[in-house]
């Protein structure tokens, strides 16, 4: 049963971006940073980005949420002339898509939605980048991965617990895909959630983590530099953090912050923010009558 506070109040996530140096970026933890915006709109909202470099271009990926459907599925959007172009679809399924983890690799490019809804993490090809994709392969089976990433050809994915969906087990697999001995890495853990691509910053790998701490969704993101990732064991510790304190958008209140992505010049975080939406209820009692 939804909260009756919920009925006509709705949370949405929106994609801030800003230009950044390294001396002048979130991951420093410090400070307030001023972010532009790439607005959700009545139906639409977004979350979960992922920035792609190709022929001098940058590609943005994100989940596009159907506020009359409650079920995410892939868009991308095109970075010119200093603002995001309104995301478009690629990939729609009959269950719900998110987190468009997008590599390259051996002349491809991939992308690792999360798809636990389908119970597996999938692995989906461009056959004409950005706007085609088609399946793949399924990774691993049978399983509740949310959040998944690779580093050092290493899966790092975040296994919800099923007593509590706001805790996961952070679990690794290495290159044959088989679970390393020493899993989980992290058990039941509110702060260990993937939050976006490894990157490389002041010459340490840094892996963005997610804060469910308090019952509440994406209050905060950490910084974890990477001390060991390979079969014999994972290792981080917290380098920052921030939390929406540290976003301005337009001066507007930013409620939650969940997952970072990053260029060489341009990094996003999404932000959550609520809104008055008269027609949720009715959206909400279609979806149970049909």
């Amino acid at each position: 049963m939804r909260p009756l506070k919920d009925l006509f109040f709705e949370e949405y996530w929106e994609i801030a971006f800003r230009k950044y140096s390294e001396n002048d970026t979130v991951v420093n933890g410090k400070g307030t940073y001023k972010f532009d915006i790439l607005r959700a709109d009545k139906q639409f909202w977004y979350a979960d980005p992922f920035l792609f470099k190709k022929n001098n271009r940058t590609f943005l990926f994100v989940e596009i949420f159907d506020n009359k459907t409650e079920k995410g599925i892939i868009g991308y959007s095109e970075f010119i002339d200093n603002h995001f172009t309104k995301p478009q679809p690629i990939i729609v399924e009959n269950f719900h898509l998110s987190y468009p983890y997008v590599f390259e690799k051996d002349g491809n490019i991939y992308m690792m939605p999360e798809t636990h809804e389908d119970g597996c993490v999938q692995l989906y090809r461009a056959t004409d980048f950005p706007t085609k994709w088609t399946k793949d392969r399924i990774l691993i089976n049978d399983i509740n991965a949310a959040d998944t990433v690779i580093e050092n050809d290493m899966i790092i994915t975040s296994v919800v617990c099923p007593e509590n969906d706001m805790s996961i087990d952070l679990v690794i697999y290495d290159q044959s895909l088989e679970s390393c001995d020493y899993n989980p890495a992290y058990s039941k853990s509110l702060t260990k959630r993937g939050a976006g691509k490894v990157f490389t910053h002041r010459e340490a790998r840094i892996r963005p983590s997610q804060s469910c701490e308090n019952g509440q969704y994406g209050c905060k993101l950490f910084f974890n530099k990477i001390d060991q990732c390979d079969k014999n064991g994972y290792r981080e510790n917290i380098v920052s953090e921030i939390t929406p304190k540290n976003i301005e958008v337009n001066g507007k209140r930013i409620r939650g912050i969940h997952t970072y992505a990053r260029t060489s010049n341009l990094e996003c975080v999404d932000v959550k923010s609520k809104k008055v939406n008269i027609f949720r209820l009715f959206y909400i009692i279609k979806r149970k009558l049909f």
